[in-house]
């Protein structure tokens, strides 16, 4: 799916009926909900004890911010438990619409006003960096000694709360890091 199917189908959600729809869509061995649907996730926390999800965004090359959240396609039952949903539906092998009960203000609530809810929400979370900043970030680090660019990472990986994040951040940090010591070396 194209972050434009995704887009179209984040902003389906004139009726009221679809505000609590959270669209879980498989990527591999990872389920994401995107937008609404991640911003309902972290608001109407479900499983692992109610556990906060970690958030990634992205600025796309038309402005347009895509956040998401995502757990394993073996943790389903932690992050999305049978006892917090009012429907469950599988709609195709890549796609699964889950329904919650919404807080009365939020079911209340005109499509406009919770467009710009999730919209502030997005506008709110640190985005991922563009390759061109990493690049540019590199190239303005490149005239530090390398033995306080190398104290730079170091302090990076110490920094980073490994408990709390997905395979997915994890993976990222490290591939950054690989990019950050091969431009060192």
């Amino acid at each position: 799916m194209t972050l434009e199917d995704i887009q179209k189908l984040e902003q389906a959600r004139q009726s009221k009926d679809k505000y609590g729809v959270i669209h879980l869509l498989r990527e591999a061995n990872f389920w994401r909900a995107y937008d609404w649907s991640a911003w309902l996730m972290t608001s109407y926390p479900m499983g692992e004890a109610n556990k906060p999800l970690n958030v990634s965004a992205k600025r796309a090359k038309n402005g347009y911010i895509s956040a998401w959240v995502g757990f394993p396609v073996s943790s389903l039952q932690k992050f999305v438990p049978e006892d917090k949903y009012v429907s469950f539906e599988p709609v195709s092998d890549t796609q699964i619409d889950v329904t919650i009960e919404l807080t009365d203000d939020i079911r209340e609530a005109e499509y406009d006003e919770i467009r710009k809810a999730v919209d502030e929400w997005k506008e709110s979370l640190p985005l991922n960096d563009s390759k061109k900043n990493r690049r540019e970030g590199h190239e303005a680090s490149s005239a530090l000694p390398r033995a306080m660019r190398m104290s730079d990472i170091l302090a990076q990986i110490l920094a980073f709360p490994l408990e709390s994040k997905s395979l997915i951040d994890c993976h990222e940090f490290i591939r950054d890091l690989r990019r950050q010591v091969s431009a060192i070396f």
